[in-house]
């Protein structure tokens, strides 16, 4: 399948744990159903319903929920489109012709107040509540999926990642991995690696995909 996902539960660590194996099982599966850009997002607020009920039905796991975001190649009017989603704090970013840039928006309260100008982006950086999310996935019974479509060029690179890579790591050590390690496995590795030995301490899920 062409589908990717990153998924960081919260909820103390056994319900984030199942939320987000729920959520990406949830995904695969409803995805593997109808595999198009509505398909992919549709598939988001399936795999919220899931997580919510879940957590209806197991009062231990109550408040249980994760990050999703996602990206797939699906098939549109003739042609190949990348379809990315995203709810939460966990990010995609596409590396083009050198430059890195991010493409999905942090639900976090921290984000929320650099968009209204009440923080620098610097000062969200090291914010307090900088991880409180204004938006999740299986908290409520519906949740709002952000979306986008991307034309694919052949050489560009997608990451997807928890916050506990880019909490870490500047952009510019980011870009130098994905610059100089042509394996995609082995990037995502090293980016891991790099991370652990800058002292984190959360999650820190990293996926690379390459558009070929």
């Amino acid at each position: 399948s062409t589908l990717f996902a990153v998924a960081d539960g919260m909820g103390g660590h056994a319900g984030g744990e199942v939320a987000s194996r729920l959520a990406i099982d949830a995904l695969t599966a409803a995805f593997g159903r109808q595999p198009t850009g509505a398909g992919l997002s549709e598939a988001v607020t399936e795999a919220n319903s899931v997580v919510w009920q879940h957590s209806m039905e197991n009062p231990e796991l109550r408040g249980m929920g994760t990050t999703l975001t996602a990206v797939a190649l699906v098939n549109e009017e003739g042609r190949d489109v990348l379809a990315l989603v995203n709810v939460g704090d966990s990010r995609s970013y596409r590396y083009h012709e050198g430059e890195l840039s991010q493409i999905t928006t942090d639900h976090s309260l921290a984000e929320e107040m650099v968009r209204t100008g009440e923080l620098t982006t610097a000062e969200a950086a090291v914010h307090p509540h900088r991880h409180i999310l204004t938006r999740a996935l299986g908290v409520a019974s519906d949740v709002a999926v952000d979306i986008w479509r991307i034309q694919p060029v052949r050489g560009d690179r997608f990451l997807l990642c928890s916050d506990g890579l880019t909490n870490e790591l500047e952009l510019g050590q980011i870009s130098e991995v994905l610059a100089s390690v042509g394996d995609p496995h082995r990037a995502a590795d090293l980016l891991v690696q790099a991370a652990r030995t800058h002292g984190g301490s959360d999650n820190i899920t990293v996926v690379v995909v390459d558009v070929v």
